[in-house]
């Protein structure tokens, strides 16, 4: 069943400011590395190793024992973007640690940060960046940004403890992300429980994570139950302009992962993530990508469209979503959230907006707005090779979709797979055991020229016959080639068809089902 991931219990929170002491912080007076008791000043470097110690170090001091808090003063501090240029690796963190950047003089967070300490690699060391590791549960992180560390398999941040909160930070870019400054992996999660830019209802402290070479959020299988939300995620400062990578956000064997936190605290605005990537050379790109994945969930948030709903940001002939050997993926709402807080928007550009692939099951796509802007009537713009939904998996709930290639490409296609998997709408006829009857249904399928559900059947295995009736096709006679709608291929019952738009296409609540998914 989907259930809406919850970031931190109340009994977790109780254990955490149980088991640390209050903070008092180290202050970073430098931005020298240097690992150095005789020079006046706490570098960074000095303030992880005395946090790790639970001591004083150096010229690292506190009035109280057992600190773990880590602030920012380098002077001047007049707006000045101090960087700390590692020398060696950072110690890995192994203790509860708040690392907070953001009092840096000119440093801000909002609407998109802008920061004024930086670390960098300038020798190309094969080192991570800001490493979390065993023992540093319940550990935050804010304010800093972090690039350079594009060695293969590197990180500007890893996190392989529990727990751990990252906000305002920005990876892969400069300080200012108006310029990219990769790092192989921009976040790279391991640990359960990450809280990515997390809102609450005071407060929205926006990461932003792009420009890195392979990826900018991986979370790989130790990851579970991390929740995305209010981020910008492949995007400079000027939240539309896409800079290069090869994946927005990968997901690798995770179960319970969100991505935007619909039923989360604080306005909508702040609980999506805005995620548009382009492609670097001779590669295409994916926004969000599902692997061997399991109870995953992708709602709420705007995928090649900028932050005012209507601006598609462009990507290119890339992929949106993929979901690949996935199982239980639900794209968009689950009935218990308003459905103007829990659509994905998705600009499918020159692309495919969704790719249910090859090995994926019970993948339920359920009131998005693909192809379309905020407004419900605003068309991005396409072209031939344009696919909204292209099913290659087993069983897909495609339900209360608005479905548009601007007039150009193809709204779903349906294609045989080397795994002999046969894919098909679902239609249950029978309620299930929750009392929801799942049926790929109250669709709007128009604006798609070439056609609106499409087979393609040219090798073998061939895609059966399959239902998907009850959907509005853009002309009250129903689809073409019988009616004067969008064209669906002869071996898909559409009969009967809605002969005007579903109130599920627009901007209405649904309710699709009864207590979820299953």
């Amino acid at each position: 069943m989907f259930v809406s991931q919850l970031f931190r219990s109340t009994v977790a929170a109780a254990m955490m400011l149980a088991a640390v002491p209050a903070f008092a912080d180290f202050i970073v007076n430098t931005d020298s590395d240097a690992d150095d008791g005789s020079d006046g000043v706490c570098s960074l470097r000095e303030a992880i190793i005395a946090v790790n110690t639970q001591a004083n170090y150096h010229e690292c001091t506190s009035v109280n024992t057992g600190e773990s808090a880590v602030s920012f003063a380098i002077p001047p501090g007049a707006g000045e973007t101090h960087v700390i240029a590692l020398n060696s690796a950072l110690p890995a963190i192994s203790h509860f640690i708040n690392i907070d950047a953001t009092g840096q003089n000119g440093a801000t967070c909002t609407p998109i940060p802008n920061l004024r300490v930086q670390i960098s690699n300038p020798s190309g060391l094969a080192i991570d960046g800001l490493t979390f590791d065993f023992g540093s549960d319940f550990s935050s992180v804010s304010g800093l940004a972090v690039s350079g560390f594009s060695s293969t398999q590197k990180a500007g941040l890893l996190i392989a403890s529990n727990d751990v909160a990252v906000s305002c930070m920005i990876s892969g870019t400069n300080a200012s992300a108006t310029s990219a400054a990769p790092n192989y992996y921009g976040i790279y999660i391991n640990g359960q429980s990450a809280s990515i830019g997390v809102a609450s209802s005071t407060a929205w402290l926006p990461n932003l994570i792009s420009g890195n070479s392979k990826t900018n959020i991986y979370v790989d299988a130790g990851g579970a139950d991390t929740v995305i939300s209010g981020n910008y995620i492949g995007v400079d400062a000027s939240g539309v302009t896409p800079l290069p990578s090869t994946f927005g956000i990968y997901a690798n064997g995770v179960a319970g992962l969100q991505i935007g936190n619909p039923g989360g605290d604080g306005p909508v605005e702040h609980r999506r993530n805005i995620i548009g990537i382009s492609s670097v050379a001779s590669t295409t790109s994916v926004d969000v990508e599902f692997v061997n994945s399991i109870d995953n969930v992708l709602a709420g948030n705007y995928i090649g469209v900028a932050g005012d709903g209507q601006t598609a940001i462009p990507i290119g002939s890339g992929i949106a979503v993929v979901v690949f050997k996935g199982t239980r993926t639900l794209i968009g709402c689950d009935g218990n959230t308003a459905a103007d807080n829990c659509r994905n928007l998705i600009s499918n550009g020159s692309g495919i907006a969704i790719q249910n692939f090859e090995g994926s099951d019970s993948t339920a796509v359920v009131s998005n707005f693909i192809g379309v802007a905020a407004d419900g009537t605003t068309a991005f713009p396409g072209n031939v090779n344009t696919i909204g939904i292209d099913m290659l998996g087993a069983d897909t709930l495609v339900a209360r979709n608005y479905i548009t290639t601007g007039n150009s490409g193809i709204g779903i296609r349906l294609g045989p797979n080397s795994l002999d998997v046969t894919p098909v709408f679902l239609n249950q006829t029978t309620a299930g055991s929750q009392g929801a009857t799942l049926d790929s249904s109250d669709n709007c399928v128009q604006g798609n020229a070439i056609g609106g559900v499409l087979v393609n059947d040219a090798s073998n295995p061939t895609v059966a016959s399959t239902d998907f009736v009850s959907n509005w096709w853009g002309a009250a006679d129903g689809p073409a080639p019988n009616g004067s709608g969008n064209a669906a291929s002869s071996n898909v019952n559409y009969a009967p068809f809605l002969t005007a738009p579903s109130i599920f296409c627009g901007l209405n609540p649904d309710h699709i089902f009864a207590n979820g998914f299953e």
